[in-house]
């Protein structure tokens, strides 16, 4: 998982620290920059597995949409410290990117890269590039294999080697392989068809039809157990079936009322329970290492909540992976362990994003006492809740 993040010049993301759980639940008033901590996380997922470019056409950013607008500098850092187990020894292993970001090119272009194990008595360099020198990568021996220097890498060093002999190098482009952000999730593209053998929903949701086809017994149980803890006895099934051409799926629920079953097809479904299916969904994917959910609350009755939380934090327990989502809503943040919480602000005067954690405060952890932390947020205006934070800051 990650432990901590560090994140500069990312557009409103500069010199931006944070820490995280296996469960982290972001909450801060709107453009306070909690859905651009997910799109950082996201696009340094990204860099081991496709280009610069390529992860900004997806998203139909430019890299002047990107680079931070606060600074004249073209560097954009991203760092991380994640907790790994490589061969059986728990380490925690820091991995550092830095990108040159040409706004009036548009282009992209790797200018330094390192990880290190993070040892008690010293850090251990496994892999050192910059675009000027080059650099090595150490494998499971120590040997090292040079890398010389390119002009013009367009992604993670990650992306560009067979790192079988290379486990600790291995283990981080793993984590990052198999991180998936789910805050593009769209109910009207889980309304369509979708087809073939896969083991995700989609970024969009637009999978999300053929992955409940393709669950195994053990999955389509659990999925199951779910939805009945959640949403009652009156949903008695959630399928897909085969719909139109032969191998394109369509979503349905069954549900029952006395002796009569009523099939309901995705296009009738509402958003909210659509997302609620691929929030449960979500829970059976078995690749995920981490996964992102931006305003979990949309379009789901807040009668849920509870469940709901208790569902995704019970599912970081279980599968060892890690959890980090975004909500406005005070009665979500109810359910959350207020030391799982963290507040995004925007710094009064540089307009840069900053990040606090509420326990830390004496006088907001001393309300929690006796008050959820969604009452919290209800009975503190935004600007109260700054003021407390940065006082801590400044200490």
């Amino acid at each position: 998982m990650i432990k901590s993040l560090y994140i500069d010049n990312f557009k409103a993301l500069n010199d931006f620290h944070m820490d995280l759980d296996s469960f982290t639940v972001i909450v801060g008033n709107n453009m306070s920059g909690k859905s651009t901590v997910l799109q950082a996380l996201d696009f340094m997922a990204n860099t081991v597995k496709t280009d610069f470019g390529i992860i900004l056409e997806r998203r139909g950013w430019k890299v002047a949409d990107v680079k931070s607008q606060m600074q004249k500098s073209s560097k954009i850092t991203i760092k991380c410290d994640l907790d790994l187990k490589v061969d059986g020894e728990r380490m925690i292993i820091q991995w550092e990117l830095e990108i040159l970001a040409y706004t009036s090119k548009n282009i992209m272009e790797l200018s330094r890269e390192l990880i290190q194990v993070k040892r008690e008595d010293r850090n251990e360099i496994i892999l050192k590039y910059t675009q000027s020198d080059g650099g090595y990568m150490l494998d499971g021996s120590g040997e090292k294999l040079k890398l010389t220097k390119e002009l013009r890498l367009n992604s993670s060093i990650l992306k560009l080697y067979n790192l079988n002999r290379y486990p600790i190098v291995q283990s981080v482009k793993n984590f990052f392989e198999h991180c998936d952000s789910f805050e593009l999730l769209s109910p009207e593209k889980m309304r369509l068809s979708s087809r073939g053998d896969v083991d995700t929903i989609g970024n969009a949701g637009e999978k999300l039809p053929s992955f409940v086809k393709a669950m195994d017994s053990k999955q389509k149980k659990q999925f199951e157990i779910k939805i009945k803890n959640v949403l009652g006895d009156k949903i008695v099934r959630v399928d897909a079936r085969t719909k139109g051409k032969p191998g394109w799926t369509q979503l349905i629920a069954e549900e029952k009322y006395k002796n009569r079953i009523l099939t309901i097809e995705s296009k009738n479904m509402s958003d909210g329970m659509l997302r609620l299916l691929a929030f449960l969904a979500i829970c059976e994917m078995d690749k995920s290492s981490m996964m992102m959910l931006d305003e979990i609350e949309n379009g789901i009755n807040m009668d849920y909540a509870e469940k709901i939380i208790a569902v995704l934090e019970e599912n970081c327990i279980e599968k060892s992976n890690q959890l980090i989502v975004t909500t406005h809503s005070p009665v979500f943040l109810d359910y959350v362990p207020k030391e799982k919480i963290r507040y995004i602000y925007r710094d009064p005067d540089s307009g840069n994003c900053r990040c606090g954690l509420l326990t830390e405060n004496p006088d907001l952890n001393n309300k929690m006492q006796y008050m959820y932390p969604g009452e919290l947020f209800m009975n503190l205006s935004n600007h109260d809740i700054i003021t407390m934070l940065m006082e801590k800051r400044d200490l």
